[in-house]
């Protein structure tokens, strides 16, 4: 009798920690996020943002990693595996919703694992205060020049 209180209570513990953490961690990631350069210029990230918002509604798509600067986007994706054999229509299709959604940012859009890996690490940086405006635009010339190369 004592057992099955425990293992419940446990379980009650458990469950109730791991929503809280949940709901913690959408809080947090609510706030826009801004790249500064140099002391003076930000690039805000609310078009990444929404980017990232507007292909979440895709059912064939699991996750999502966007970072833009001025004047490109960036955006990597994981497809779900059963959809994997429809990758070509569904880059298409996620290129065309991006183009109409931001005609005035190049678009570069990719289901890549290696490019979504790029993509996350370099929206890491933008956390480090650090990071300045010239090295986080190399990165997305090496990452944009990759993308090219494997199509």
């Amino acid at each position: 009798m004592f057992k099955k209180l425990y293992v419940l209570m446990a379980f009650t513990v458990v469950f109730v920690s791991g929503c809280a953490n949940q709901e913690n961690n959408l809080s947090q990631g609510e706030g826009m996020q801004t790249l500064q350069s140099d002391g003076s210029k930000t690039i805000e990230q609310s078009v990444s943002k929404n980017a990232e918002k507007e292909l979440s509604e895709f059912n064939e798509i699991t996750d999502v990693v966007a970072v833009n600067n001025k004047d490109q986007l960036l955006v990597g994706f994981k497809i779900k595996q059963f959809s994997k054999f429809r990758t070509k229509k569904i880059e298409e299709k996620v290129n065309k919703k991006l183009q109409k959604e931001f005609p005035e940012f190049e678009i570069i859009a990719s289901s890549d694992l290696k490019i979504f890996v790029e993509t996350e690490r370099i929206k890491k940086q933008f956390s480090s205060k650090t990071t300045q405006q010239k090295e986080i635009n190399k990165r997305m010339s090496k990452i944009i020049k990759l993308s090219h190369e494997q199509t």
